[in-house]
């Protein structure tokens, strides 16, 4: 089977649009989210009416924020969180639609087992919280820990820069490998990057297709000055929000 698995999106709606129209030429069976719908961008119910149909939707650490608490935000991130509160309690709009996204995000898990397969927001131990960089590959106690957590492959995002983790300490950035990676006998850890805010210094939305053997990275061309005018519009927002997009940081 042909999945799409997509990571933090951020409330980007014009993203996320431009990746789901690529996802539709790929025959793409079915699409998994590793959470971060929510936070940072101006459009959050619109790209959770947009989730309600994936296969699986994952508990991210802005949607943990949202239900919970901020823990370990910046200003810039609580501003977002805040202001998304709102939006999704807004008396403008339909009641029941308002309890139908609550409902949704309330009933989010944090992790997701399938045939050998893990999926987490953060990492498998401690799913909606913890960063796996690429300088990790040089903590043997905790990238040992990981993997011993990890059947075959696992998926992960939160730090939105897509890569490559296997099992021997390496770390492949997708550009190095042509943007595909084959299994071998390794277990890997795929970061799978960000649709909404990447931060690796390309500002084009990332998500990976996984055919059961091979990973693909796939980076699309969005609209980003549409949501950077966006944010600037809503002064609940924090420009630096905006400003970054054009960027990739």
């Amino acid at each position: 089977m042909r999945r799409a698995i997509l990571s933090d999106i951020h409330s980007n709606l014009e993203a996320f649009e431009a990746v789901l129209k690529d996802i539709e030429s790929k025959q793409v069976e079915e699409i998994l989210c590793l959470g971060d719908l929510i936070g940072y961008g101006p459009n959050p119910r619109e790209v959770i009416l947009r989730a309600l149909s994936f296969a699986k939707v994952l508990r991210g650490n802005h949607e943990d924020a949202l239900l919970f608490i901020a823990t370990d935000f910046n200003k810039e991130a609580s501003a977002a969180i805040d202001w998304t509160r709102e939006q999704l309690n807004i008396k403008t709009a339909q009641k029941d639609e308002n309890h139908q996204l609550w409902n949704f995000l309330g009933d989010l898990t944090d992790r997701f087992d399938m045939d050998g397969m893990v999926f987490v927001h953060g990492s498998p131990r401690v799913p909606t919280r913890e960063y796996v960089r690429a300088a990790d590959v040089h903590d043997t106690e905790k990238m040992t820990e990981i993997f011993s957590m990890i059947e075959r492959i696992g998926f992960c995002g939160h730090t939105h820069e897509p890569g490559i983790f296997t099992e021997d300490g390496k770390f492949l950035f997708p550009k190095l490998v042509n943007n595909q990676h084959v299994l071998d006998s390794r277990k890997t850890l795929v970061n799978v990057g960000s649709v909404g805010q990447p931060r690796d210094r390309d500002n084009r939305a990332c998500y990976v297709i996984f055919d059961g053997e091979r990973v693909s990275f796939h980076r699309v061309e969005y609209d980003f000055k549409t949501t950077m005018k966006k944010i600037a519009e809503t002064p609940a927002l924090p420009s630096y929000l905006a400003a970054r997009l054009k960027d990739g940081r």
